[in-house]
């Protein structure tokens, strides 16, 4: 079972992890030492494993209360869980040292020590080894804490970053809310003032598939995630009804062009990031004429980029000199918003005038599969 977590170094280390970590270091010890006495060829090596192993549990035991104890101070800082684990390794190496020394000295004692206490004093032989060993084992209980305290804090880190990771993604989809937000009203508001138009005039048949059109926009589009992606394909559609309503305002004066290579069709897009290049295009292109006005919706791929192009052209006399309506800018802004959003810095917006008319192009990047027939 996992000990809880939370957002402190040593809550981050589930207890089956420490549990390894004291197991690894124990284990290591018991090798070296064994290898140790294998090599100086020291007798009785049965009987040293057994009480080697004695001991090495004796010392999981102990590094398991330190644990314990650090689990308790969770959350305070990592200088102070330091300076708790460092002290508790005291009297952890102490007692170690003492049954250390009882076990091979006098419980115990194994052939290698029995010269030393024929030559000296029993007591003066325990305490010169217990100090000894605890000099030795206080630095092998602290290695191991410090350690335990390292996976604290790089379980720290990364639920750190992952916390960091969940609010940048939770702010990044807040603000294409809101940058969709921004796009939904401003076709609404043209929309219905279309469609009062029509009322106004007569024209029942027209306004009723104007309603259907904008029926469908809705349901197809705005009723979506305003964070998701859309594919190529019905980003297009929703241009289409979008289109079709404004062509049942204006009549034979808007015409519309579509120009969409079908391989290109699965590609992913955030939704409705072409709406405002066609709104602009509607509003500002017929709005500076009373010439037909073409509209063309292009898209092409050119290596790994895709290139999404709205051009609003007119060949008949402007209304006035100048007379495309200034923007206030928001749209394009938007738009470029949401590519930094989505695609970062390897997307971009450009726009500008052309002959007797205005073009826009959205270049982004192409996933590997996409643009594959």
């Amino acid at each position: 079972m996992k000990s809880p977590i939370v957002m402190s170094g040593a809550a981050l280390v589930p207890a089956r992890l420490a549990l390894a970590s004291i197991a690894s270091f124990w284990a290591v010890w018991l090798v070296l030492v064994t290898g140790r006495a294998l090599v100086m060829d020291w007798p009785d090596q049965g009987g040293m494993l057994v009480r080697r192993l004695g001991m090495a549990a004796v010392g999981a035991a102990l590094a398991w209360v330190i644990h314990l104890l650090l689990m308790r101070c969770a959350c305070q800082r990592l200088a102070l869980r330091a300076t708790a684990a460092f002290t508790a390794c005291i009297p952890a190496a102490l007692l170690f040292a003492v049954l250390n020394s009882f076990v091979f000295y006098r419980w115990f004692p194994v052939p290698s020590v029995l010269p030393d206490l024929a030559r000296w004093d029993e007591g003066a032989v325990l305490r010169t080894a217990v100090a000894d060993g605890f000099v030795t084992w206080y630095f092998f209980f602290a290695a191991w804490a410090a350690f335990l305290l390292a996976l604290g804090v790089v379980g720290e880190v990364r639920m750190a970053e992952r916390a960091r990771g969940e609010a940048e993604a939770a702010a990044r989809d807040a603000r294409l809310a809101m940058l969709r937000l921004q796009v939904d009203p401003h076709f609404l508001f043209n929309a219905l003032n279309a469609l009062s138009s029509m009322v106004a005039c007569g024209e029942t048949k027209a306004a009723g598939a104007m309603i259907r059109d904008l029926a469908a926009f809705f349901r197809t589009g705005l009723v979506e995630d305003p964070a998701a992606d859309v594919s190529l394909a019905d980003e297009v559609e929703f241009q289409r009804l979008y289109l079709a309503i404004e062509q049942a305002r204006f009549g034979e004066r808007l015409r519309v062009s579509v120009d969409v290579t079908a391989k290109l069709n699965g590609v992913k897009l955030p939704a409705l990031l072409l709406q405002p290049l066609v709104e602009n295009a509607v509003k500002h292109g017929l709005g500076g004429t009373t010439a037909p006005v073409l509209i063309k919706v292009r898209a092409w791929q050119d290596g790994a980029m895709l290139h999404l192009n709205v051009t609003d052209c007119s060949h008949g006399q402007l209304a006035m000199p100048d007379a495309r309506q200034p923007s206030t800018g928001i749209g394009l802004a938007n738009v470029r918003a949401r590519l930094a959003a989505r695609f970062g810095p390897t997307a971009a917006l450009t726009a500008g005038p052309i002959k007797d008319g205005w073009s826009s192009t959205i270049t982004v990047p192409l996933e590997p599969e996409a643009g594959r027939g």
